[in-house]
């Protein structure tokens, strides 16, 4: 498992430090710095987190710092017009979740990250919750 999709919920965790997720976040986001796995989130997620870290007052320099970091580890990926269509043309009962799993197919992941697996029920690719992935990883060493 090289090429690992992050979902929104991942990429929040990470920027807005959210307990008690944000340390096995960091773990994942370390590894894609040190080149163990190739991350990659949508563009989506991050107009998403720079909003909810607005929202926790964060200042413009930290949020666009932040962001900046995250795209130094983990390579965003594109929601366009054939990602909005596949979304809506899917079986996916949400569609934030349809258009994070066909921006991942973009890239040909390996798998997805998140914290709601459920609501990738008709996914492709292989879905772990983070605590299934950080399993994953502590059995591979």
């Amino acid at each position: 498992m090289k090429r690992v999709f992050v979902d929104a919920n991942i990429v929040i965790d990470l920027l807005c430090e959210r307990y008690p997720w944000f340390p096995q976040v960091m773990r994942i986001f370390n590894m894609g710095d040190r080149g163990q796995i190739e991350l990659y989130c949508s563009s989506l997620s991050l107009g998403t987190a720079s909003y909810l870290m607005e929202a926790r007052k964060m200042s413009p320099q930290d949020i666009f710092e932040g962001i900046d970091l995250l795209c130094q580890m983990c390579t965003p990926t594109i929601v366009d017009a054939s990602v909005v269509r596949q979304a809506l043309d899917s079986d996916f009962t949400d569609f934030e979740d349809a258009l994070q799993h066909f921006s991942a197919k973009t890239v040909d992941a390996d798998c997805i990250v998140t914290r709601n697996k459920k609501d990738f029920g008709t996914s492709e690719i292989p879905v772990y919750e983070l605590e299934e992935f950080m399993a994953l990883l502590d059995s591979n060493k």
